[in-house]
């Protein structure tokens, strides 16, 4: 079996880009629960996005990533894997198009177990497909902790504001943001019912079936959709769905990277949000709790 490091090891630390537009920062009075994506807004991300959201294949990566199997890798043409690795990812994706899914989400997992059988490797476990998993994501999509995310989550947690997340996601995403975090979702404050991952559901953003999931979790707990603060970069797929199902909005404009508002001029998406972040610290001057 591979014996796996964390993913924090395997990344180095970046910096956001400026956007250079500026904040809109109302008070938002009475907010019980404040949501975030992950990739763009909690941790900056090389690619912008989590990778599957980008059709390039890094060979130097899968390099890497099937170098982990040892022996059993030196035979392996990394470039057939390559292409097995695109080939794959578009059929599964088919598949739950198939289905009547419109945004499908794989489960990253199923992908490279069918890679490696279709490429001939034997014993491979699914740790290992884990590893390899990661260290494919770590590789084509290097992330870091966006400034002032933890000292967000210590002031949300002291005021007893629980938070959740709505993220195109895969199994790897939660242990990559705890390695660089140093502890738990649980422990910076995010509540297990309101964690929507899309890999679980098949389904991903700018689908509504996230954020109403979410929704639904919140009037089970009393908390109305209304006092739901989500913060996220793109207006697509975070902006505008969050806001269709009623919840209080935030445009993140804090990374140039992963800032994505389409055709749409900055003054347009703006209006379209509830306010305006640059830097995570001003969820502080925007949400006002009872």
């Amino acid at each position: 079996m591979i014996t796996a490091a964390k993913p924090s090891c395997l990344l180095a630390p970046l910096t956001p880009i400026s956007t250079g537009v500026s904040p809109k920062l109302p008070e938002l009075d009475g907010i019980e629960l404040v949501a975030f994506d992950i990739y763009g807004t909690l941790l900056i991300s090389a690619a912008g996005d989590i990778s599957l959201a980008d059709d390039a294949v890094s060979i130097e990566s899968i390099e890497r990533a099937i170098a982990l199997l040892g022996e059993r890798a030196k035979a392996i043409d990394c470039g057939l894997i390559a292409s097995f690795y695109d080939e794959t990812l578009r059929a599964h994706q088919a598949k739950r198009r198939g289905e009547g899914i419109n945004f499908p989400e794989v489960e990253i997992r199923e992908v490279w177990r069918d890679i490696i059988d279709r490429a001939g490797i034997d014993g491979v476990a699914l740790a290992d497909l884990e590893s390899i998993a990661i260290n494919y994501e770590c590789g084509v999509n290097p992330v870091w902790l966006m400034p002032h995310v933890l000292e967000v989550m210590q002031w949300l947690r002291k005021a007893k504001i629980p938070a959740g997340i709505v993220s195109n996601a895969q199994f790897y995403t939660q242990p990559i943001f705890e390695s660089l975090a140093g502890t738990s979702l649980k422990a910076l404050g995010f509540d297990a019912s309101f964690l929507e991952w899309s890999f679980q559901l098949g389904e991903g953003k700018p689908s509504r079936v996230l954020y109403e999931r979410l929704a639904e979790s919140c009037e089970a707990r009393g908390i109305d959709p209304g006092r739901v603060f989500y913060v996220g970069n793109d207006l697509q797929k975070d902006i505008l769905p969050a806001r269709e199902v009623g919840f209080m909005t935030g445009l993140f404009a804090g990374d140039e990277r992963s800032f994505r508002i389409g055709d749409v001029p900055f003054e347009v998406a703006a209006s379209l949000a509830d306010a305006v972040i640059t830097d995570l610290n001003q969820v502080r001057e925007v949400v006002k709790f009872r």
